[in-house]
């Protein structure tokens, strides 16, 4: 059997100039927009000969001349796409010319070096991304047929669940399915849950209230504190409350700008966020390394991720706790594929109050 791979990005919020728009058989919708059928595709207005994919047009284009169109129009150069699609720089302005010769319209103006959509090549690149996913949509069919032998997975996550959430479950569906190939995206909470809406990806565990969207089912399953600590020795680890004049003489990381914990520390403070001096920070291990390490920081961070160290005596608690901050497991309505639907049991037990 062949094993599958697990491979974890992490991503800051990105806007990308072309991006692809799936459009996945979500809410009972068939691949791109094309409407079910049953067992047999005869159709009643056709003679009883004639089956409905006789109706269909013969393209004078191939898959291969979309894919490579789409290739050079996400990349706006010729070269860049050559290289990923492995072909020489010749055959892919080949297959971009023979199918602009075969649709009788141009599809890409050269910009210097690099290559841009006309205004018919940007209507042709939607359809084409149909055309596309509609195929992906059948390999994922073909999947799903297959059983849980063997296939993809992306999941979104948000720092602290993509560290204290998702691994167990990572761990059981390898044990259990270990033909899946697994992705995980590490991403702003918003971002995972508007990417899972949208089919980019396909389940995803963040935390904190996000914004609703109507084809996201949300399940909570778990909740942690949001603490202020300190190192031991910091001037105010013994204290149960501080002044306006204490909070400026200290430093407080910033690991999250805009996150759920963010807010909930700005809400428990009041006015009195904000006057500590900012330090940002690249991630919430580098917060609670400094404020392991130095007397001089305050950092504002979710139990689960500093139980430890507290129990340990390593950090100490300020004043009372921020608040609570949900977990949510998020996923698209509507049936999926096998491997998501293993892996989202795995996310939501043994919490199962859906919303």
């Amino acid at each position: 059997m062949q094993r599958g791979r697990l491979i974890v990005r992490r991503r800051e919020t990105e806007s990308a100039r072309f991006r692809a728009q799936p459009a996945g058989r979500r809410n009972g919708a068939s691949p791109a927009g094309i409407a079910p059928t049953t067992r047999s595709l005869r159709a009643d207005a056709l003679p009883d000969s004639a089956l409905v994919t006789d109706s269909f047009l013969r393209p004078t284009y191939t898959l291969e001349q979309i894919r490579t169109f789409l290739a050079v129009a996400s990349r706006e150069h010729v070269t860049h796409a050559a290289q990923v699609l492995r072909l020489s720089q010749p055959a892919v302005t080949q297959q971009v010319q023979l199918l602009e010769r075969a649709l009788g319209i141009r599809l890409l103006e050269r910009v210097g070096r690099n290559v841009r959509l006309t205004n018919a090549g940007v209507e042709v690149a939607g359809v084409c991304l149909l055309v596309m996913r509609a195929l992906e949509n059948l390999e994922k069919v073909v999947q799903g047929l297959r059983g849980l032998e063997r296939g993809s997975l992306t999941i979104g996550a948000t720092e602290l669940t993509a560290s204290f959430y998702l691994p167990a479950v990572l761990g059981q569906f390898a044990a259990n399915h270990p033909g899946i190939s697994v992705g995980v995206v590490v991403a702003p909470g918003d971002e995972v849950c508007a990417e899972v809406a949208s089919g980019q990806l396909e389940c995803g565990l963040v935390d904190g209230t996000h914004e609703a969207q109507p084809n996201l089912v949300r399940t909570e399953v778990d909740k942690t504190d949001v603490v202020l600590v300190s190192h031991p020795g910091h001037p105010f680890a013994t204290r149960t409350d501080f002044s306006r004049d204490m909070l400026r003489s200290t430093r407080y990381l910033v690991w999250a700008p805009g996150s759920a914990t963010e807010a909930l520390v700005a809400e428990a403070l009041g006015d009195h966020y904000g006057l500590a001096s900012q330090m940002f920070v690249g991630s919430m291990e580098a917060a609670r390394r400094s404020v392991l390490s130095s007397p001089h920081f305050l950092a504002a961070m979710p139990s689960v991720a500093v139980a430890d160290d507290i129990a340990s005596g390593a950090l100490a608690v300020l004043g009372r706790n921020c608040g609570c901050l949900p977990v949510y497991a998020v996923r698209r309505q509507g049936p999926d594929s096998p491997g998501v639907e293993a892996a989202w049991q795995m996310m939501i037990r043994p919490h199962e109050q859906t919303s």
